[in-house]
């Protein structure tokens, strides 16, 4: 998927052809990051330099390095910048990163999501994890649940952490695949296998069925628990449900907050009936009747 293409497909939903049309890398740029294509790993120690020799500018890029290792982010964005232009892939990567911190440019997440976009096309998997980061949060740009999940999809199957990161995240929580727990188990512990601290915590926790999913963020977090301390919140998972936007998750969220409350209302009900009517086989004088049991 060329770049024009991946920004079109922001404004609409993805069809098959366009998630099977996401760039993996190749030649030089494969050889170059050690990628390797029959096990989906990538192994920079495997990397051959002789074929980052021969990406584009390749002198350029890491005149840079040496730039920034001397404390000269400015000098290493103006070279980052001619590479980048002449079709560097990592060099593409490197200075969105640059902009997105406001390292030797100013900062600008427009300028970043635009390199990270030229990278991905190019099938750079650190790009496509980044990028897909933008969709999913609509950082600056439509939200797309679909693309995002799809450039996961394409850096995960290359091996980068990050990437199967994100795509276990994807199966956790619905986000343009079918949520499953099971798949979401297996990507964390490839990337926690990696040494992905976090993802390797979410495998253990998901791998127990009775552990909930937990939640995309701190707003739908806030959404279920509602400062409550809940008790019936159980596993919960939407199994087997696509979300292609936020807006679909919340409302799945504010549905299963529904059936929280109405649970431990029903939980609390039930306590104070089973309290009334201990206290009355007892003989007690002061009783308190429940209520009305819950619709």
């Amino acid at each position: 998927m060329g770049t024009a293409v991946i920004l079109a497909a922001a404004s609409r939903p993805l069809a098959a052809a366009d998630v099977g049309a996401i760039a993996m890398a190749s030649g030089a740029l494969q050889q170059c990051l050690g990628i390797s294509p029959r096990t989906g790993t990538l192994d920079r120690s495997a990397g051959s330099p002789a074929a980052c020799r021969q990406l584009p500018d390749a002198d350029l890029y890491d005149q840079a390095g040496v730039r920034y290792k001397a404390n000269d982010a400015v000098g290493a964005a103006r070279l980052l910048t001619s590479a980048a232009q002449a079709g560097h892939p990592l060099a593409q990567v490197r200075l969105a990163m640059m902009y997105e911190a406001g390292q030797g440019v100013s900062r600008d997440k427009r300028a970043a999501f635009q390199w990270y976009a030229r990278a991905a096309a190019q099938g750079e998997p650190a790009s496509q994890a980044e990028l897909g980061g933008y969709y999913e949060e609509a950082d600056g740009v439509a939200e797309n649940w679909d693309l995002a999940a799809a450039l996961y999809r394409a850096s995960a199957m290359q091996g980068w952490m990050k990437g199967q990161f994100a795509y276990g995240r994807a199966f956790e929580f619905g986000i343009g695949v079918p949520q499953n727990r099971s798949q979401a188990v297996s990507w964390f512990r490839k990337a926690g296998a990696q040494g992905h601290a976090q993802a390797a915590y979410y495998a253990r926790w998901l791998a127990d069925a009775t552990n909930n999913i937990g939640f995309r963020s701190d707003a739908e977090h806030d959404l279920v628990i509602a400062g409550k301390l809940r008790f019936a919140l159980g596993a919960a998972d939407p199994t087997g449900i696509t979300f292609h936007r936020s807006a679909e998750r919340t409302t799945w969220l504010r549905q299963l907050a529904g059936r929280v409350n109405a649970s431990e209302t029903m939980t609390f009900w039930q306590i104070r009936r089973d309290e009334f009517d201990s206290c009355m086989r007892r003989g007690g004088q002061n009783c308190r009747e429940p209520g009305p049991k819950p619709q």
